[in-house]
């Protein structure tokens, strides 16, 4: 089984290659995305670890929160983004359809240059 900061490090880089995407955040609440962001400036955390993986009961699930260029739909760099990470844990041991991927858009950015 894959480390699950291996594992959300490979999909942070692969979201950020999405065709639209101009920036990957913190899938956690904000408290504990504050206090992550607290620890990567301490060094404790590396700061291309956003995209949260929990794995409980049995289960896991994939979030990612992304912005987008408002060049293009929104709708479809999402789906994108949720293509990309589902094709990835199809390849991962264990994982594959058993997965939930949740991807929210939580910025359309006018102008932004890629993530």
């Amino acid at each position: 089984m894959t480390d699950d900061a291996d594992l959300s490090r490979r999909l942070t880089a692969a979201v950020r290659a999405v065709d639209g995407v101009t920036g990957v955040y913190p899938a956690q609440p904000p408290l504990e995305a504050a206090a992550v962001a607290i620890a990567g400036r301490l060094r404790l955390q590396a700061p291309d670890v956003l995209v949260d993986v929990d794995r409980r009961e049995g289960s896991t699930t994939v979030a990612t929160h992304v912005a987008t260029a408002a060049d293009r739909p929104a709708a479809d760099v999402v789906r994108a983004v949720g293509e990309r990470v589902r094709a990835l844990l199809d390849a991962e041991p264990g994982l594959g359809a058993t997965a939930l991927v949740r991807v929210t858009c939580r910025l359309v950015e006018e102008g932004a240059p890629p993530a």
